[in-house]
């Protein structure tokens, strides 16, 4: 059955689970905001799984050298992993990477920019990002544009046991430069969800 929770509703952040910094994930009447601050960034789970589905939202992402938005779909440990991620110090472009048994396959993520010819600013305003699982391959989409197909192909390594949604926003400080690092004097850092879809098909 599909699951639409919409952030306009006072109640829907009760329909996740925030595993981590509670109180940089709140309701502000339109969206949920995940806040990044010198304590912590949030992370909110969807506590349901499937084995293949797909998982859409519409997300303002946050601007600001070493803060990283994300939403992705992640197994049991050794997790595998579908990301979507955004690094703040670019905030034009978008990353498409995955993981198996928590080891990264592909060496260097996928990156792309909003449809159309001419590009946006994903921080700017709000746009529709999805996951898409099935036996045969990954789909990442943005304003339901397919912008990378990951096929399944036999003796090569897949990621078919990420199942559940995770989303939210984190400190990339200490990851070698590919966030940057983060100025505190410009924050805290915010980015929103207006609403999540979840649809399995099995």
């Amino acid at each position: 059955m599909v699951t639409f929770v919409d952030f306009s509703d006072p109640s829907a952040l009760s329909k996740f689970d925030v595993q981590w910094c509670p109180q940089n994930s709140y309701q502000t009447g339109s969206s949920v905001a995940w806040r990044l601050t010198p304590e912590c960034g949030t992370t909110m789970v969807y506590p349901w799984d499937f084995q293949f589905g797909k998982i859409e939202a519409r997300i303002r992402v946050a601007p600001g050298s070493g803060v990283v938005t994300t939403i992705l779909l992640a197994g049991s440990a050794p997790s595998d992993e579908i990301d979507w991620e955004w690094v703040g110090k670019d905030t034009w472009t978008a990353q498409s990477m995955y993981f198996v048994k928590g080891q990264r396959v592909d060496p260097n993520a996928q990156y792309v920019h909003t449809p159309g010819d001419v590009a946006q600013d994903m921080a700017g305003g709000f746009h529709d990002y999805a996951i898409e699982l099935t036996q045969d391959s990954v789909k990442w989409y943005i304003d339901n544009w397919l912008t990378r197909t990951l096929p399944r192909v036999d003796g090569v390594p897949f990621p078919a046991t990420a199942s559940r949604a995770r989303m939210g926003v984190w400190d990339g400080s200490q990851t070698s430069g590919w966030a940057g690092s983060v100025d505190w004097s410009n924050g805290p850092f915010t980015a929103e969800m207006q609403w999540f879809r979840f649809t399995p098909y099995c």
